[in-house]
């Protein structure tokens, strides 16, 4: 097991969700911040999405902490699902220890605007922003709680590899635009967020990949739809190379750990790193645990 912090007092992670940023357009494109975040992070470029590989299914394991199979989400569309055991969403979780949760996405169809807000409130996030076309734009309406929110989860999605990918096909000119411009909002993202500073950590991921079978899909087995990058970064993030077998489930139960909580009995994957028992202390008036 590859161990990512050797420091005690991470209070915030800021996940972002890089969709459909296969890893081999990193490369080929060369995209310097991506790279640069890996070269200073733990990354692995060979890590496996859940199946099928969807945005949907995908982002349900990543803030439920859940296998498909569980959460009940198993097809593109977006929806509240009948899951089929308990499930424990991230920010819910945080918020049990007095931690708070932001997200930020991009823009939706009014007619999508009560979903989405029914969605975002099922899995317990305090405050959601739907704003923008695209990674600058959520990057931009993210940006206050990137500099005022100083514990918890920020949690942003950025689309704009995976419409490309659609629209005209993975490792297309349009892709490649849309992968340089996931690639600007990353390094603007370090410019707001001290990279040097122990008690922040990053953490940027695809949810999938895309043209394997297709060239303007991604759901299938192909390696190509189902390998993903994953880099963790930040000032008590040791950097190197993560090892074989890691997956996208696998990051809930470590932002848990980096945060010093524990994990619950649903979720599906592995933390990378020892759960750091004095974050969490018992509060013996109120008889409930809390963050330290």
């Amino acid at each position: 097991m590859n161990r990512l912090v050797t420091t005690a007092d991470v209070r915030r992670v800021v996940v972002v969700v890089l969709d459909g940023l296969r890893p081999d357009a990193i490369t080929t494109y060369a995209l310097p911040n991506v790279l640069r975040l890996a070269r200073n992070g733990a990354s692995t470029f060979h890590a496996t999405t859940v199946a099928p590989s969807v945005t949907a299914v995908a982002m349900a394991s990543l803030l439920t902490g859940a296998e498909p199979e569980r959460h009940g989400l198993l097809s593109d569309r977006f929806h509240l699902p009948r899951p089929t055991g308990a499930i424990h969403p991230l920010p819910r979780e945080l918020h049990r220890f007095g931690l708070p949760s932001s997200g930020f996405m991009a823009h939706v169809p009014w007619l999508m605007r009560p979903l989405a807000g029914r969605i975002t409130a099922a899995l317990g996030f305090g405050t959601a922003r739907f704003r923008g076309a695209g990674a600058l734009d959520v990057l931009a309406t993210a940006r206050r709680h990137l500099e005022t929110q100083r514990t918890g989860l920020i949690f942003m999605h950025w689309p704009d590899a995976d419409r490309a990918g659609h629209a005209t096909g993975w490792m297309s000119a349009e892709y490649e635009s849309a992968a340089r411009t996931l690639d600007e909002a990353l390094g603007r993202l370090v410019r707001v967020v001290d990279l040097s500073d122990t008690g922040t950590m990053v953490v940027a991921l695809a949810d999938h990949g895309g043209g394997g079978s297709a060239r303007r899909h991604h759901n299938s087995d192909h390696p190509l739809d189902r390998t993903i990058p994953i880099i963790f970064a930040g000032g008590a993030v040791r950097p190197g190379t993560l090892g074989d077998g890691m997956r996208l489930i696998d990051v809930p139960p470590t932002v848990l750990a980096a945060l010093g909580l524990p994990t619950p009995d649903s979720y599906g994957g592995v933390a990378l790193m020892p759960r750091r028992e004095r974050m969490v202390a018992e509060s013996v008036t109120a008889g409930t645990r809390v963050a330290a």
